[in-house]
C-alpha cells in the first residue's frame, strides 16, 4: 500500500501547506489570483463529478476522472500566457476549464460528437489526445516552428507518470533538449498507470531526475498545492520565453477516483489507501488559505458550486439535444477535398440504408488537374536531380517550408537528394535531427500545427515503422479530429523499394500500409519529370502526403525536365503505353520493368497498354476502368508482397466495375509474402521483365 508518508515531501516545491498557511515567499500572489485559482479548482471538481454522474446515466461515454489533479491542472494553466499553446492528454479538464474552453466543447468530445467547436488555433489548445504520450513531439515541433516564425509562444504538454514509459516521451524530451525549445512538460505523477503502480513503470525515484539527461531544467512540485504549481510553471514559461530551453515539472498528486468510469480501483488499491490520500485534498488546502485571509466564506462557496453545477447542466443539455450531422459528415473532413472514391463509398452506404444520397458540392470534391508540362528551358535530369530541383524551388518559393530528417543537412541525405539545401537555406530550415523516426514525424506534425510546411525525410523506408504510430494516429487524423479546423501540410519523403542490393529494412515497399491509413495521400513516381511535378504538388498540398521515391530509379536514367517550377495532379495516373489487348497497371520501380515486358510481348502479337498509377491512394479508378473496359484483360504488377497489396485493392475494384467486360480473370504478379531476402539472394525475389512477359502471354491465351 502506498502511503503519503512514503513520499519525501521536503524535496517538493511548496508554498501553501496543508493548513492553508504560506510556507514560502510569494509576493506575486494577489487576492485576485488566489481566488481565480480556487474558483477554477472548484469548477473542475464540480465538472468532474457531474460528468461522472452523466456517464452513469448514459448521457456521455466513458469518462476519464481527474479528481485530485485540480491543483496541477489549474495552477499550470493559469501560469500560461494567452498566446501559449496546450497539448493535453485525456484527463486535463481542469486545464481546459481554466483556459476558457467552453463546457459544450469539452462535453461534446465525451459524448462522442464531432468536435465542431474545437478549433485548436482559436482555443490555443489541441483536441484531447488518446494515444498515450504521442503528443509530446507535437508540442516540441510546435514550439520550434513558432520560434522560427518569430513568435513568442511556449507550448505545454501534459502526461501522466505511466505515459513516461512510452517511446515518444523519450523522443519528445530528446528533441526538446537538442533544439532548446520553449516547451514545458508537466507530469501528473499519481503513482498509478490505471492499475500498474509507479514502481512497475520506472526504477527512478523521481521522474524529474530524467530531465538532466536531456539537458533541460526540472522541478519537483507538491501537486496538492495549486500556488506552488502556478509558481513552477510561471518560471518554466519565463525560462522558455527567454531562450532558456525546456523544463520538466513533476507534480506529485493522487487520483482519488478510478482511472475512468470503466475502471474499478478496488482491484489494485485499498479503500484505506485512498482515505489516507484524501486528507491531502488540494481543494481543502486552498480553501483554507483563502478563508484564513478573509477572502472567502461559505456563502461564496455555495454560490460558486451552484453556478458551476448550473453551467455544467446547461452545457450537458445542449450537447444532449444537439442534432446529429448527416451521414456525409463521416467523410467530409478526412481530406481538404473529398476523393471521388470516398463519395462513392458513402453513397453505397446510403443506398444500402435506403437513404437519399448526400450531395457533395463540387467545391468540396477532389479536383484532378492536367498533366501538361510547362514550355521553356529544360534540362536532362535523373530522378534524384529532379527531386532535388523541386526541393530547391519549393523551399525558395515558400519561406515557411522546412526540411528535417536524419543526415539531410550536412551530408545532403544518404542518396544526396538534399544536397545544396543547407548552404542555401540554413540550419533553421534544413535540420539534421536525432535518429528517431517517431520524433521526426511527431515534431513535423507540431510544426504544421504552428503554420510551417514541413518536409520530413525518413532515411530508408524500412525505418518508417517506428514512426507508424505518428502516421496512423495523428498525421492522417488531425484534420478529421478537428473537423477541418487544422490542416497538416506535411510531406513525408523516403526512398522505396528493392533492387540496390542493400541490407534488411533498406529494400522494403510499405506503400500498402500507408494507403490503408485514412487521411493520407500516397505517391510513388517513376520518372524524373513526374517526380518533380508530383513532389511540388505534394509540398503545396494542405493534406499530408507520403512520397515514396523508388531508389532503383534515382539515377537509372535521365529525361528532359522543365527548369520552371510546376505541379502535376495528385490522384491521376499516366498512360505510359497505348495498347488494345491487355491493360497492365503498375507503379514506381516496376514501371520500366513493365514497359520492357510490354515491348517483349509484341513479338507474340500482344498489344499491351501500360498505366502508371503514380498516386496509389487515391488512385485513378476512371483511367484504369476505361482501359480495362476496352481491352477486357488486366494484369497488375507490384514489387512487394502479394497479399493485401495495392494490386489486391485495384484488382478487386476493377473486378466489381468491369466484371462483364473482362474476357479473362484479372491477374496479379507480385513478390512472395515472406520478408525481403538478404541482398546476396535478392534476385530470387525481384520481379523481372521476363516474368511480366510470361504473365502477359498467359493472360492473352486465357
Amino acid at each position: 500500500m502506498r502511503r503519503p508518508e512514503d513520499t519525501d515531501w521536503e524535496a517538493l516545491h511548496e508554498i501553501v501547506d496543508r493548513d492553508g498557511k504560506l510556507v514560502a515567499d510569494a509576493p506575486w500572489l494577489t487576492k485576485d489570483l488566489a481566488l481565480d485559482l480556487y474558483r477554477d479548482m472548484v469548477r473542475a471538481r464540480v465538472f468532474d463529478r457531474r460528468a461522472t454522474g452523466a456517464q452513469r446515466q448514459g448521457r456521455i461515454g466513458t469518462y476519464a476522472i481527474a479528481e485530485g489533479h485540480e491543483a496541477v491542472q489549474v495552477g499550470s494553466a493559469h501560469a500560461l500566457r494567452e498566446q501559449d499553446f496546450v497539448y493535453p492528454g485525456y484527463r486535463e479538464h481542469g486545464v481546459q476549464i481554466a483556459r476558457g474552453v467552453p463546457y459544450e466543447t469539452i462535453l461534446a468530445y465525451w459524448r462522442g460528437l464531432p468536435n465542431v467547436a474545437w478549433d485548436p488555433p482559436d482555443l490555443n489548445q489541441m483536441v484531447i489526445t488518446v494515444p498515450i504520450g504521442s503528443h509530446l513531439p507535437h508540442a516540441v515541433g510546435h514550439a520550434y516552428a513558432q520560434r522560427f516564425l518569430g513568435n513568442d509562444v511556449v507550448t505545454a504538454a501534459y502526461i501522466g507518470d505511466g505515459g513516461t514509459s512510452e517511446n515518444d516521451f523519450h523522443s519528445g524530451m530528446n528533441f526538446a533538449g537538442v533544439w532548446r525549445t520553449p516547451t514545458v512538460f508537466i507530469i501528473s505523477n499519481n503513482f498509478y498507470a490505471i492499475s500498474v503502480p509507479y514502481e512497475q513503470q520506472t526504477a527512478a525515484t523521481w521522474l524529474a531526475d530524467k530531465a538532466p539527461g536531456y539537458g533541460m531544467a526540472a522541478e519537483k512540485v507538491n501537486g496538492f498545492d495549486v500556488v506552488a504549481m502556478y509558481d513552477a510553471t510561471r518560471r518554466a514559461v519565463q525560462r522558455g520565453a527567454d531562450g532558456g530551453g525546456p523544463t520538466l515539472i513533476e507534480a506529485i498528486c493522487y487520483r482519488f477516483g478510478p482511472h475512468a468510469t470503466a475502471d474499478d480501483p478496488a482491484l489494485y488499491r485499498t479503500r484505506e489507501e485512498e482515505e489516507l490520500w484524501r486528507h491531502l485534498d488540494p481543494l481543502d488546502r486552498m480553501r483554507a488559505f483563502v478563508m484564513n485571509r478573509g477572502w472567502w466564506d461559505n456563502k461564496a462557496e455555495d454560490q460558486l458550486i451552484t453556478g458551476a453545477t448550473d453551467k455544467f447542466d446547461r452545457a450537458l443539455d445542449a450537447v444532449t439535444e444537439v442534432e446529429l450531422p448527416p451521414r456525409a459528415d463521416i467523410i467530409t473532413h478526412a481530406f481538404e477535398k473529398v476523393p471521388d472514391s470516398m463519395v462513392e463509398q458513402l453513397h453505397r452506404l446510403e443506398d444500402g440504408a435506403g437513404e437519399e444520397r448526400s450531395p457533395i458540392p463540387a467545391s468540396e470534391r477532389w479536383i484532378v488537374g492536367h498533366d501538361d508540362l510547362p514550355s521553356g528551358p529544360a534540362t536532362e535530369m535523373s530522378m534524384a536531380d529532379a527531386i532535388n530541383a523541386a526541393l530547391h524551388q519549393e523551399m525558395a518559393a515558400d519561406p515557411t517550408t522546412v526540411l528535417l530528417g536524419q543526415d539531410v543537412a550536412v551530408a545532403g541525405g544518404v542518396f544526396r537528394i538534399s544536397a545544396g539545401l543547407l548552404d542555401r537555406f540554413g540550419t533553421e530550415r534544413v535540420i539534421d535531427t536525432p535518429i528517431n523516426e517517431s520524433g521526426i514525424i511527431g515534431t513535423a506534425i507540431g510544426m504544421a500545427m504552428a503554420g510551417v510546411r514541413p518536409i520530413a525525410e525518413i532515411q530508408f523506408e524500412g525505418f518508417s515503422y517506428p514512426a507508424f504510430d505518428q502516421i496512423a494516429s495523428h498525421l492522417g487524423r488531425i484534420r478529421f479530429r478537428t473537423r477541418g479546423n487544422t490542416s497538416l501540410p506535411i510531406v513525408v519523403r523516403m526512398p522505396n523499394g528493392a533492387g540496390i542490393g542493400a541490407h534488411e529494412h533498406h529494400c522494403d515497399s510499405p506503400e500498402a500500409y500507408f494507403a490503408h491509413v485514412p487521411g493520407i495521400i500516397v505517391v510513388v513516381p517513376s520518372s524524373p519529370s513526374d517526380a518533380k511535378g508530383l513532389l511540388a504538388a505534394a509540398i503545396r498540398s494542405d493534406d499530408p502526403v507520403i512520397f515514396l521515391e523508388p531508389k532503383v530509379l534515382y539515377r537509372a536514367g535521365k529525361e528532359t525536365v522543365p527548369d520552371a517550377a510546376y505541379q502535376l495532379p495528385l490522384g491521376r495516373a499516366r498512360k505510359r503505353r497505348e495498347g488494345g489487348d491487355i491493360t497492365l497497371v503498375t507503379y514506381g520501380g516496376m514501371v520500366p520493368v513493365s514497359l520492357r515486358a510490354a515491348e517483349m510481348a509484341t513479338a507474340d502479337g500482344i498489344d499491351v497498354e501500360v498505366i502508371d498509377l503514380r498516386t496509389v491512394y487515391p488512385w485513378d479508378v476512371e483511367m484504369v476502368s476505361e482501359s480495362v473496359a476496352r481491352t477486357g484483360r488486366m494484369l497488375f504488377v507490384q514489387e512487394p508482397q502479394r497479399s493485401g497489396g495495392i494490386g489486391a485493392e485495384v484488382v478487386a475494384e476493377i473486378a466489381e466495375r468491369c466484371g462483364y467486360d473482362l474476357v479473362a480473370p484479372p491477374r496479379r504478379l507480385a513478390a512472395t509474402d515472406a520478408p525481403w531476402p538478404q541482398f546476396a539472394i535478392e534476385r530470387h525475389a525481384l520481379i523481372t521483365d521476363v516474368m511480366v512477359a510470361s504473365e502477359l502471354r498467359g493472360l492473352a491465351s486465357g
